[in-house]
């Protein structure tokens, strides 16, 4: 049924971000000592809550990065025991019009019921990019909403130019829905801070 494939979806991206994942947490142990050692210079200490919110951070980083940095099907034919095809570079599409493309696409979607398709290429460079926003503002010294934008957009740049190498499709529209993720989340940080302050409080470096 068309109306579950976003689920399906969503599922498939959590399978594919677990091992990666894994990878991040085994960075945030290891950078651990090094990274007390910054905090102790500045006579500042990360508690466990933290350094929670932190380990999270690298998980799903990690994820991301696994997801965002890697050919159209990799993940596919790695968890079905296949070798990966690795495409030449610079084959993929490149869109650097705002908005036009994209509206185009999203009719020609809706058109034909694509839905899930839609859920992917718009919420959903919304959503996977939110993190980033939400964590850049709980794990910063002063939160502001310009600096988890301008974080995730970043990030969302350096992945775009990456994929030039990968063949996948590089869009400026991307980068500006990743964006508006990153402002997303500095606005669940708000939420969270006004519903749960204590949470957020421990959080930070003290």
């Amino acid at each position: 049924m068309k109306g579950e494939e976003p689920v399906d979806d969503i599922i498939s991206y959590i399978v594919k971000m677990a091992l990666p994942a894994l990878f991040g947490a085994l960075l945030w142990a290891v950078s651990r000592p090094w990274r007390r050692a910054c905090l102790e210079k500045k006579d500042q200490t990360g508690g466990p809550y933290r350094e929670g919110a932190v380990l999270l951070f690298f998980m799903f980083l990690a994820g991301l990065l696994a997801l965002t940095l890697t050919p159209a099907g990799f993940w596919d034919a790695v968890l079905s025991g296949q070798s990966p095809q690795l495409p030449r570079p610079f084959q993929g599409g490149i869109n650097l019009i705002p908005i036009r493309q994209s509206w185009e696409l999203l009719c020609y979607y809706i058109r034909n019921g694509l839905w899930s398709a839609v859920w992917i290429n718009f919420p959903g460079n919304v959503i996977m990019f939110l993190p980033i926003g939400f964590f850049a503002a709980l794990l910063s010294d002063k939160p502001k909403w310009w600096k988890s934008t301008l974080w995730t957009a970043a990030l969302s740049l350096f992945i775009e130019v990456f994929q030039l190498f990968i063949s996948r499709g590089t869009d400026v529209d991307d980068l500006i829905l990743n964006a508006l993720g990153g402002l997303f989340g500095f606005w669940s940080f708000i939420a969270l801070h006004w519903l749960l302050p204590d949470v957020a409080s421990k959080c930070a470096k003290v």
